[in-house]
């Protein structure tokens, strides 16, 4: 494969240093400065309540803990899930459970008006607020990641006494119920675990009365409803439980006592200011107000409103945070939500695109740490001494670690084998490095994971025809022949040894390891042909009625060189790139949600602002399907922005973020370019917070569809390059005003060294 000589990839990386910005709330102004986004208020609104969990209930969560609300007026619905709430076991499939529901019963209040229900995902917080009788009720809903439980606040501020309602909290599974003074517990087993959650009631004023199955709230002004819930789960323990049942409780009991001896206003403090310390590192700016409509009606008639690719930008960041924080285990097919005890595929974690895709936007949308409890499931199961994912590679007398297609928190895996998903996994762990610069991950977490998959594929490869090392009996997802030497399976491989050989160099790994790796390396076939119609191949056999033109498979096997990998670029081989781009017209713009996702960042990566754009509108499709379909028409989002395969499936949303993040800067090839794919629909805006390879944070405004102004923050004190194939760049100067010397290249791009914590502001022609 071509490479211009100006190509090259970051080195020499040190540790991550974030920049954090202050969150600005819907009604805060901050003093002007350099690159300010004014982001409008980012709300999900709504003038009535939810009708289905699928399509219109409001998620809120806190990476483990999750919640969906409905914000019915007579008869409240919220419905929980916990990450870990699974039946099964290593040795059986079992499923994603549903943990169940608090109901809050309000009599008489049947007819209502004034009614709003919100999330607020700048705050994280969900409102529902109408009149009954000439009195306003007021709701509010959070997760709380410091506190670790959910909080709802019930209250009548303007009229005390108001408050008569009943609460109940209802179990989705078999285990026994207890209800108390002041609280309700739940508690059972499944396969494996035992699983508990706690609800606990403080009222102001008037008085609270158990019942048989719920407890009855009288005469309030105000009421407290805290929830938490937890499972004896362990990933680090042998048998994957941690705790007896009774430890358990006593955990849960110390969680909510802890909470509830809080005020509201030091909950609600806690939370923002945990939440908004990450959401707020990054903003988007296109110069559009939030539209005077409720959401629904901006997805049913006002999709090319710019407002609503904001909101949808910031939404996945939202249930990133919401989603995976904390254990190491990652979010599954719906993050966390879930109401069903046979969802579909399990809710699992599915290893073709699904739970690659859930992590795409973690590094370069500034949440980092989320990308962790991925990263950290995978190198535990990975390097677990006789764990399913080793017994895979076992089996076939190979050394290393391989996945089958879907996976439980068990270390389960079946189905399909996934061979290739092994090197797609490690791409993630050498990710976060090239993105944090943290060699301490790199050498204790990352490399021995990265080591291990390529001794795998050290034992498994054979030479074809022409002594070039391929993959053999392969597949590509999810069509056509097994055989030797897919393009799904030879690019992963090339990226598994490449990265695999830059992280050996940065920690001196073993000479021997590093020699067998650069000659493997040397003899392997990178998966790139172009085929008889000008096409990336996705089968190495050219049959003639495997790899057809006009195949509208939802699937883009073959391109993973383009992305998520690294291989395809207008700026290393245009022959390659027009072969992606001849690809992509074939496959068309239509697909399921998820598949819609992964077009947006394939375009992007191919400079077609447009053509992303178009495929970011295609991905709004709004749809109220919730049956099992592969039928595009039925792709796209619900009302309330979930992602619709259909069903729900949470990693459309995932892809859709790192996709616009791509259209606004990408880095991947060594160096950092701006504005790669801005659309004609977005002419001016800013932007904060986005992260680069190398570890630097890019503030950027334009008008006209060029750069205006650019910060940068340096994480690591690494060599700063951009591409400025046109000349724009006029000067870059420190934070003291002083002019920094650049070198630049025949080809445009521009370096300048950088000093770890420094900051560096480009001006322009």
């Amino acid at each position: 494969m071509k490479k211009a000589g100006f190509i090259k990839i970051f080195s020499c990386m040190t540790v991550l240093s974030f920049a954090v910005f202050t969150l600005v709330s819907c009604d805060d102004k901050r003093e002007p400065g350099v690159v300010h986004a004014n982001q409008p208020c980012m709300k999900l609104y709504y003038d009535k309540p939810a009708t289905e969990w699928m399509t219109s209930a409001l998620p809120i969560g806190n990476g483990e803990l999750g919640a969906m609300f409905f914000g019915t007026v007579d008869k409240e619905r919220i419905q929980f899930n916990e990450k870990t709430l699974w039946s099964g076991s290593p040795d059986k499939r079992g499923s994603y459970r549903n943990f169940g529901d608090v109901y809050l019963a309000f009599p008489g209040h049947n007819s209502y008006t004034n009614y709003s229900r919100e999330l607020n995902i700048d705050d994280a917080t969900g409102r529902v607020i109408y009149k009954t009788d000439d009195i306003q009720y007021t709701r509010e809903y959070f997760a709380s990641y410091p506190d670790k439980v959910i909080v709802m606040r019930i209250s009548a501020p303007d009229k005390r006494q108001a408050l008569d309602f009943f609460v109940n909290l209802a179990d989705a599974n078999d285990g026994a119920t207890v209800v108390t003074e002041d609280g309700i517990i739940i508690k059972g087993e499944l396969d494996l675990i035992s699983y508990e959650a706690q609800l606990r009631i403080l009222n102001k004023g008037g008085l609270l009365t158990p019942e048989k199955e719920q407890i009855a709230v009288h005469d309030a002004y105000e009421a407290l409803i805290l929830l938490t819930a937890g499972t004896n789960y362990d990933i680090s323990a042998n048998d994957y439980t941690g705790e007896t049942a009774e430890q358990l409780h006593e955990r849960l009991s110390k969680r909510i006592a802890d909470a509830s001896a809080k005020t509201y206003d030091e909950l609600k403090t806690n939370h923002l200011n945990d939440y908004r310390s990450k959401y707020g590192r990054v903003k988007l700016d296109l110069g559009v107000p939030m539209p005077d409509m409720t959401t629904d009606a901006l997805v049913r008639s006002g999709r090319e409103n710019s407002y609503l690719d904001i909101l949808y930008f910031q939404y996945g960041r939202y249930l990133m945070l919401a989603s995976s924080r904390g254990m190491n285990l990652p979010n599954n097919l719906q993050g966390i939500w879930n109401d069903s005890n046979t969802p579909a595929w399990q809710s699992d974690i599915h290893t073709n695109i699904n739970i690659q895709m859930n992590y795409w936007p973690a590094e370069n949308t500034n949440l980092s740490e989320c990308h962790l409890p991925f990263l950290n499931y995978v190198a535990t199961e990975a390097l677990r001494e006789n764990g399913s994912f080793r017994q895979v590679a076992a089996k076939e007398n190979l050394r290393g670690w391989a996945v089958r297609t879907q996976s439980t928190i068990f270390g389960h895996t079946d189905w399909n084998i996934n061979r290739p998903a092994n090197a797609w996994y490690c791409m993630h762990l050498w990710q976060h490095y090239a993105y944090t610069n943290d060699v301490d991950f790199l050498r204790e977490k990352a490399f021995p994971v990265l080591k291990s998959a390529c001794e795998y594929w050290f034992d498994r490869l054979k030479e074809d025809e022409n002594g070039r090392l391929v993959a053999p009996d392969e597949w590509s997802p999810e069509q056509g022949p097994w055989e030797d030497g897919t393009a799904y399976a030879r690019q992963l491989i090339w990226e598994l040894f490449d990265n695999t050989l830059s992280a050996a160099k940065i920690i001196n790994a073993d000479a021997s390891f590093v020699a067998e790796l650069t000659e493997k390396i040397e003899k392997s076939d990178c998966g790139l042909e172009i085929g008889t119609w000008g096409q990336i191949k996705e089968w190495k056999q050219d049959s003639g009625n495997l790899d057809t033109l006009g195949n509208r498979h939802r699937h883009l096997s073959q391109l993973i060189a383009l992305y998520p990998g690294n291989q395809i670029s207008y700026l290393r081989d245009k022959s390659f790139a027009d072969a992606a781009k001849k690809t992509l017209e074939s496959r068309g713009d239509e697909g399921t949600g998820w598949s819609r996702a992964w077009k947006i960042a394939c375009w992007a990566r191919l400079f077609d602002g447009d053509r992303a754009h178009k495929l970011l509108k295609q991905a709004l499709n709004y749809t109220e399907m919730t049956s099992l379909s592969m039928e595009s028409q039925y792709g796209g989002v619900y009302a309330n922005l979930l992602d619709a395969h259909p069903p729900f499936q949470i990693d459309g949303n995932f892809g859709a973020t790192a996709g616009i993040a791509e259209m606004l800067v990408q880095s991947n090839p060594g160096f950092i370019h701006l504005l790669p794919a801005l659309p004609s629909a977005w002419p001016t805006g800013s932007f904060e917070g986005l992260k680069t390879v190398g570890s630097f944070t890019l503030n950027l405004s334009w008008a006209n569809g060029r750069p205006v102004d650019c910060s940068i923050l340096s994480g690591a004190g690494n060599i700063c390059s951009l591409y400025d194939a046109s000349g724009q760049i006029d000067r870059v100067i420190d934070e003291s005003g002083n002019p920094v010397h650049f070198d630049k290249t025949e080809e445009g791009v521009i370096s300048f060294a950088t000093v770890k914590g420094g900051e560096y502001r480009l001006s322009f022609h």
